[in-house]
């Protein structure tokens, strides 16, 4: 099954199979297994028609990426979501994740994709896909050292009519509790990870967007004071922490057992290290999944867009390193029913060692 599955694999990765953002508002371009797609430019290009609430049009091996992490937003989002009355996006900073970690699992709440910008100026791509969707409502996560008002303003030039709300707090830990309050204010439960780092928070956010609980965040050895606060105000059906001990200390996970009416149902995922914690939670929280999002596990930008699209697909966000596919992660994808691979970013990013290559 490895060599088989490999040999697929090495055939593809050298293909054409880069979904690519036409910056005057096309859809994604994308290659299937049947073989490499045309170029994007192509008068005969495959034409992926996005649908709101239905999985990733693509079965196989698809890679989803731009120029840089604002065109690689805006073809995710072209990937899984189509313009319609009503509609909301969500806005974060493109060069801090923390903001984007917390609002990714919102943005899935309300079947919404997540953009990116830069703090001073709005990316072409962001404002192409931004006009490409016509939503009603624009949220933007972030205060204004992440996110200008300049921003703001192209923001709302480039979505006519929407309303634009910001959504911000001291820090980190305030604006996820800000967050958490207006799209979960009834949450039954709540995925918590580290706070200071992206890599327990890309695998925990899918899990809690697919679950449509809030992505809770800590410091290490201690509960932030609006995070403790927040928990202390309600109950929870069920919790999860994501991440070791080292990321989540047994203090704070106890802490979070506590405000669980069953303590047993307050639960830890954790591996080694990032991929096998992404692969555990791959296997606990989406053992049926027919479809997997796979993004670097060394930097946080190509992930951030992706939480809401795989929330559509049911699927997990597995990370690989530059060099090749870990055991644990492989060994999910060739034991589950995952018949399409969305690899998010381009092949510096995701290289086809990466996925081509079992770790040994």
């Amino acid at each position: 099954m490895r060599s088989a599955r490999r040999t697929a694999l090495s055939a593809l990765a050298g293909a054409t199979v880069v979904a690519t953002c036409a910056l005057t508002g096309g859809a994604a371009v994308a290659a299937t297994p049947t073989g490499p797609a045309p170029a994007a430019t192509s008068p005969t290009a495959q034409t992926v028609v996005p649908k709101i609430g239905t999985p990733f049009p693509y079965v196989g091996l698809v890679r989803a990426a731009g120029a840089d992490r604002y065109e690689t937003a805006a073809v995710i989002s072209q990937g899984s979501f189509a313009p319609s009355v009503g509609s909301t996006v969500f806005v974060t900073s493109g060069e801090a994740p923390a903001d984007a970690l917390t609002a990714g699992p919102a943005a899935a709440s309300l079947d919404a994709p997540l953009l990116l910008t830069r703090a001073d100026a709005l990316p072409a791509a962001t404002a192409a896909e931004l006009e490409r969707l016509t939503p009603a409502t624009v949220y933007v996560v972030g205060g204004s050292d992440r996110v200008s008002a300049t921003v703001l303003a192209a923001i709302a030039a480039a979505a006519p009519g929407a309303t634009v709300e910001r959504i911000a707090g001291q820090d980190r830990y305030d604006t996820a509790v800000d967050v958490a309050e207006k799209f979960f204010p009834a949450a039954d439960g709540v995925v918590l990870t580290r706070g200071d780092t992206f890599p327990d928070a890309l695998s925990g956010g899918a899990a809690a967007a697919a679950t449509g609980v809030p992505l809770m965040i800590t410091e290490p050895g201690a509960l932030p004071a609006p995070v403790a606060a927040w928990l202390a105000g309600r109950t929870f059906e069920a919790s999860l922490v994501v991440g070791g001990p080292t990321s989540v200390s047994a203090d704070v996970a106890a802490a979070l057992a506590a405000r669980t009416g069953d303590p047993t149902a307050s639960t830890r995922i954790a591996g080694a290290d990032r991929y096998d914690t992404a692969a555990a939670v791959a296997t606990e929280v989406f053992p049926d999944a027919v479809t997997a999002v796979i993004a670097t596990g060394d930097n946080f930008p190509d992930a951030l867009a992706g939480v809401p699209a795989a929330a559509l697909n049911a699927a997990p966000m597995l990370l690989l390193p530059q060099q090749c596919t870990p055991v644990s992660v492989y060994d999910y994808l060739v034991g589950s029913d995952v018949s399409a691979e969305i690899v998010l970013g381009g092949p510096t990013s995701v290289t086809a060692e990466a996925l081509t290559t079992n770790c040994a």
